[in-house]
């Protein structure tokens, strides 16, 4: 139940986060292309990626992005927690038999002999 719970909460909090960076990162692009961000110099690239949602704008004095670091490194370990949580509540629900080896020590039979 508790593997249940986190899993879901970390599961709200990634996508809460996702969506708040998305969001911000939507037009960025497109407001340092119009001269809305001041970087110090002349524009020389913008881009975005979406995994974690970044936008970003690169002039000759310094680079601006939509994602704080700090955000970045919240989103990957929510995402980290999410998936360690879904693996072992799954493990929990689906328990699977371990087949071992065929062998156990001192029966004689085993790998080399």
């Amino acid at each position: 139940m508790l593997l249940g719970i986190s899993a879901a909460l970390s599961l709200a909090s990634a996508g809460g986060l996702y969506a708040l960076l998305y969001v911000r990162s939507l037009d960025y692009g497109e407001r340092c292309e119009r001269g809305l961000v001041s970087g110090g110099g002349r524009l020389l690239e913008t881009g975005a990626s979406w995994l974690p949602p970044d936008a970003w704008c690169r002039f000759e004095d310094r680079s601006l992005s939509t994602t704080p670091f700090w955000a970045l490194l919240l989103f990957y370990a929510l995402l980290t927690v999410m998936v360690w949580s879904l693996t072992s509540l799954l493990h929990t629900v689906r328990p699977r038999t371990d087949p071992g080896l065929d062998w156990q020590p001192g029966h004689g039979v085993g790998p080399g002999r």
